[in-house]
């Protein structure tokens, strides 16, 4: 019975520390009281979708160790529709 304890407690610490960044939108983002600022994160690849560019903003902030991020996209005059992404970032 204990080692069957231990490895669930093994197993909900490991996954604690895998879990990803949760994206919030601008409301939740300026009603945040109890987070730190990580700053802006941007990627200046060009995306053909919303969701590819999400997929990419969400990697970046886990990478940073962010647990929120508010995604601003930003469509580039002369770009051909193609969107450059970025992000607040919180801890």
């Amino acid at each position: 019975m204990k080692k069957i304890n231990l490895a669930i407690l093994a197993a909900l610490l490991l996954s604690a520390n895998a879990t990803a960044a949760i994206e919030v939108d601008g409301r939740q983002a300026r009603n945040m009281d109890d987070v730190q600022s990580l700053g802006v994160i941007y990627i200046n690849h060009n995306f053909a979708t919303e969701s590819e560019a999400t997929e990419a903003i969400n990697a970046e902030a886990d990478a940073r160790d962010a647990r929120y991020y508010h995604v601003m996209l930003t469509r580039e005059p002369g770009s051909n529709g193609n969107m450059h992404v970025s992000a607040d970032i919180y801890r």
